[in-house]
């Protein structure tokens, strides 16, 4: 696992702690406005009690998703991207850019570019939103107030997009590599016949937990399907390793 310089980790702790000191002040802001406006302020802090509980499992996929990206890239830097606004599908796509998945060997080179991938890549977002998505957001509304089904689609093609990109690369990447397991980093053995099983017991999990919201109308499900998806399609990958390896 490559080594993570003091000099990250005290970066880290700096991001986080801001992020901590934005999270307590609007919370702060929140709890003086309802005084204000004459909230009960009993289902104010049920609120934020049920809040910090809910939000403990929705963060399991990004403990998970550091634990991925620590081989490649150490704990410091997964750990700030996925703190921020990362996310993992989108941070293994940068990575995959450069390589560092799927090299035999890791470098500074390979890795430090990797890193400036993931980072400048991300700033598009923020930048867009502070220029940008008030206009943005009014021209959403404004398709969306007088041809809803058209934004729809718009949605539901970009989405499709993503997921087909994604797909497909998993997919080919799997299929070609049957039967001859190609060397990825740190000289670990990818199987193609692996990847498909993964994949296809991702889907069947997923699958499963929308049936569950939507035939049994069980809303709790949304918070728990990707973890639920994430830690079962690992384990059925890791029950199969034994008969390829």
């Amino acid at each position: 696992m490559p080594k993570s310089f003091i000099s990250i980790y005290i970066l880290g702790g700096i991001i986080a702690a801001c992020i901590i000191c934005m999270s307590i002040y609007f919370i702060i802001k929140a709890i003086r406005r309802a005084k204000v406006i004459g909230m009960d302020m009993g289902k104010v802090k049920e609120t934020i009690k049920n809040s910090a509980i809910f939000a403990i499992v929705p963060s399991i996929p990004i403990v998970i998703g550091i634990g991925i990206m620590m081989q490649y890239l150490g704990l410091a830097v997964p750990w700030i991207r996925l703190t921020v606004i990362g996310a993992l599908q989108y941070e293994l796509i940068a990575m995959d850019q450069v390589g560092i998945t799927t090299a035999a060997v890791l470098n500074e080179t390979i890795i430090a570019t990797a890193v400036i991938v993931m980072t400048l890549s991300i700033l598009a977002g923020p930048i867009f939103n502070a220029i940008f998505y008030k206009k943005y957001q009014g021209k959403l509304a404004d398709l969306q107030k007088k041809n809803g089904k058209k934004m729809d689609t718009i949605t539901g093609a970009l989405l499709g997009g993503l997921l087909s990109g994604m797909l497909s690369a998993i997919l080919v990447g799997g299929i070609f590599t049957i039967g001859s397991p190609t060397i990825g980093a740190g000289g670990v053995q990818v199987f193609g016949e692996i990847t498909l099983i993964t994949l296809g017991a991702s889907v069947l999990l997923m699958g499963i937990c929308g049936l569950i919201l939507v035939l049994g109308k069980q809303k709790w499900i949304e918070s728990y399907a990707l973890p639920i998806t994430i830690l079962g399609s690992l384990g059925i990958a890791y029950a199969f390793i034994p008969l390829f390896a």
